[in-house]
């Protein structure tokens, strides 16, 4: 029996025309394949027969597409999106199209669209970022409720269908619940970093408002610098200075820590380090309240350019300061919130729970009639 010929017999049968039909796997090379979809396109063939495999990526012959039917069930939502693909897509000239899916009672048909259905909601939640879906089922899982399934329904004994689906149900919500677990982690994780956070903002903000209590303004002609014990009101004589003393530390590579200078009331501090063979690398930072502040002094820079930097420093106190206010106030709002979750039960322990209870049930009721089978066997 081939279903693809009882298809097009009985369309022939109903009036369609045979040229109006085809079969996707009659056309193999690329050539015939791009013929074939004009025709398509060009609505000379109207019905077109074929599998996931032969009519998925590549088809373009969405022109003219008014129905998909489903013929049989695929194992995969991705297979079902690959179908669908064809015909629900931009360059169809139909508003609206039709999809069918068919089923035949009592077969596997029904319970395999089910089990895509979960599937498919399974992984959307995944891909949405769904915090309560870390997990998910492989594929030697799935194909034993399949066969399990199977094995229920060629029996004929419903409860071996209920054990089946009980199963499938324990499995899932057991999922749910070792998620549930994994997320009260997390949330316990995100609690402690919050507060960590909070702790750091807050003496942040104490220890600049601090620094902007004892900085002294530098700004226009009460500007002043010290540079090695020397003054300067001037600008650009302090910035060469600056760099003249930089410059003399550079080449004679020193080493360790030690003050070069200061501006608006905080020291500035040289350090020095060999590395390696005849590496050498050095740091500038102003001295503040529990942090020191790094300030980039190449020997390359002008000396207005060095103390531009240096003041510019001086000046992003206050925003440095609101940085961190806002900084502490995120915190606080993620602690808020996660607070909010931890602890929480899990939203599906009853059913869960009553899954499990019918589940042994059953399996008693079925062990029993095994023992009993085994007794009258055993007695012929």
């Amino acid at each position: 029996f081939s279903a693809y010929r009882w298809i097009r017999d009985e369309l022939v049968r109903m009036g369609v025309p045979a040229s109006e039909i085809a079969f996707m796997q009659d056309y193999k090379k690329s050539e015939a394949k791009q013929r074939l979809f004009g025709d398509v396109r060009a609505g000379k063939v109207r019905f077109l027969i074929g599998s996931s495999e032969t009519m998925g990526t590549g088809v373009n012959a969405q022109l003219r597409l008014k129905a998909l039917h489903h013929l049989d069930v695929p194992w995969l939502p991705s297979q079902i999106e690959q179908r669908e693909g064809r015909i629900v897509r931009q360059g169809n000239q139909n508003d609206e199209v039709d999809v069918f899916a068919y089923a035949t009672e009592g077969s596997l048909d029904a319970q395999m669209w089910q089990n895509n259905e979960r599937k498919a909601r399974f992984i959307a939640a995944a891909l949405s970022g769904d915090t309560s879906i870390r997990r998910l089922e492989d594929m030697g899982e799935s194909q034993a409720n399949q066969f399990a399934m199977a094995k229920a329904i060629a029996s004929g004994d419903p409860r071996l269908m209920l054990k089946a689906g009980l199963e499938a149900d324990v499995a899932r919500l057991e999922r749910l619940r070792a998620a549930h677990i994994d997320d009260q982690h997390a949330v316990r994780r995100q609690i402690r970093d919050a507060e960590r956070d909070i702790e750091f903002s807050t003496r942040r903000v104490s220890e600049i408002g601090q620094d902007i209590e004892r900085r002294i303004p530098t700004s226009g002609d009460v500007f002043t610098m010290t540079v090695t014990g020397e003054t300067h009101g001037e600008r650009k004589l302090a910035g060469r200075a600056l760099l003249k003393e930089i410059l003399t530390l550079v080449q004679l590579q020193q080493e360790g820590e030690s003050v070069i200078g200061s501006i608006g009331g905080f020291d500035l501090e040289y350090s020095g380090e060999r590395f390696g063979k005849d590496g050498y690398r050095y740091a500038t930072a102003l001295l503040r309240t529990g942090a020191d502040y790094e300030i980039e002094l190449p020997v390359t820079v002008t000396p207005l350019g060095a103390v531009a930097r240096l003041e510019h420093a001086l000046d992003d106190f206050d925003g440095e300061r609101e940085r961190f206010s806002q900084r502490l106030a995120d915190a606080r709002k993620r602690l808020a919130s996660y607070e909010s979750r931890d602890g929480g039960d899990f939203a599906f322990a009853g059913e869960l729970a009553e899954k499990r209870r019918q589940l042994a049930e059953v399996e008693k009721a079925l062990a029993e009639d095994s023992e009993s089978e085994g007794g009258m066997a055993a007695a012929a």
